[in-house]
């Protein structure tokens, strides 16, 4: 912990730290193909060096090495155990991963055609910051995109966030402004005021796909930041509470197709590129 780091941010970090193998596992895979429709609009080219802040376990930032193939990638997270995940399953000589944060980049300026920000912004305590901070790393010319959750009554997890901490009786602060940037304009004015051009600013209305609602209620107490909470200051009985009311949620809000249950997963996505020449 740094002199300038508070303890709710040092508590966010350990909480994802936690759970870096249960968050690719659970929750990763199920949100590849959302990635995938930021990777598209953001559409860098092949010979572009690309940066992926707050990487977590790397399927972002392996997706868009997969767009740069004659350049370099680099993924990027505050959590070491979510590095230590990405460098296992993903690193080559064109694709890396180390430990920083978004909030306070040790990237150099102008060096990256491609920067993404894949469901990491709303965990960030200075937001505003960060966007500047991705900004001051993307090449004149280059393109930002970054993907944030859409409103929380769109979003098929959100209830769990109350569940959990009204249970706990404790405020776990690693849902800081989660689906506040999804609202609409909030997420552009910020790219806005950072010096980028919005060329793309829209909210999706997406699915995520599970096996069955258990799997999905299994993936929202288990899968996230509040896990930690979740196991260790809940009784059995105020689990199994959490457990049927999100099952009951889930319930009211599935669709089925293919054998698998959809669940639905609102995200908004902003592009923008910087003023000059790559």
């Amino acid at each position: 912990m740094s002199e300038d780091e508070s303890a709710e941010k040092v508590g966010m970090r350990n909480a994802w730290g936690r759970v870096a193998l249960a968050y690719d596992e659970m929750f990763g895979v199920r949100m590849a193909h959302l990635t995938g429709r930021g990777l598209d609009l953001l559409a860098p080219e092949p010979h572009w060096d690309g940066l992926d802040v707050a990487c977590g376990p790397g399927l972002t930032t392996w997706a868009l090495a997969e767009r740069l193939p004659t350049g370099r990638t680099l993924g990027t997270d505050f959590a070491e155990p979510m590095v230590a995940r990405a460098r296992e399953r993903f690193a080559t000589p064109s694709l890396s991963f180390e430990v920083d944060d978004a909030e306070h980049m040790s990237q150099p300026s102008d060096a990256f055609g491609a920067v993404t920000c894949s469901f990491g912004l709303m965990y960030c305590y200075d937001a505003r910051g960060a966007v500047q901070q991705m900004a001051r790393v993307l090449s004149p010319g280059g393109r930002l995109m970054v993907l944030v959750w859409g409103r929380a009554s769109q979003v098929w997890w959100s209830p769990v966030i109350e569940m959990i901490e009204s249970r706990a009786e404790y405020y776990a602060s690693v849902c800081p402004m989660m689906f506040f940037y999804g609202l609409p304009g909030v997420l552009g004015r910020m790219v806005a005021e950072a010096d980028l051009t919005v060329t793309y600013d829209e909210a999706i209305d997406e699915r995520m796909a599970f096996p069955s609602i258990d799997d999905a209620v299994d993936a929202a107490v288990l899968g996230g930041p509040l896990a930690g909470l979740y196991a260790n200051r809940l009784g059995a009985q105020q689990q199994g509470e959490v457990r049927q009311l999100l099952t009951e949620h889930l319930s009211g809000l599935a669709e089925t197709a293919g054998g698998e249950v959809l669940l639905p997963s609102e995200i908004r996505i902003v592009v923008a590129e910087k003023s000059g020449e790559l």
